[in-house]
């Protein structure tokens, strides 16, 4: 595996890198934030409709936001949790130039 080497990263070209970065960091934080409020709504709409006969689509609905609910978020958790260590080496690589 090619290494590239600190001293040959132009600085301005990381911080570019990081700025996308903490934009899609906040993007993928606020798709979390949404996936959990559609998930606390759908489960508020189950206990709602209870034992009644469910549509097509409040079963769709239902099925989306809560069955799906733990692989979408473990998903966008597992993105936070890169872009977070890439963030973190972005740092590393500006901090040990500015040494």
């Amino acid at each position: 595996m090619n290494v590239v080497q600190p001293e040959s990263i132009d600085q301005e070209i990381v911080r570019d890198i990081a700025a996308d970065m903490r934009g899609e960091l906040d993007r993928i934080q606020e798709q979390m934030a949404e996936l959990n409020r559609e998930h606390l709504r759908a489960l508020a709409l189950k206990a709602i409709f209870g034992a009644d006969p469910l549509t097509r689509e409040r079963f769709n609905h239902l099925h989306d936001h809560i069955d799906q609910f733990p692989g979408k978020m473990a998903e966008l958790r597992e993105e936070e949790r890169l872009l977070t260590r890439w963030l973190d080496r972005c740092r590393d690589l500006l901090d040990l130039k500015a040494a």
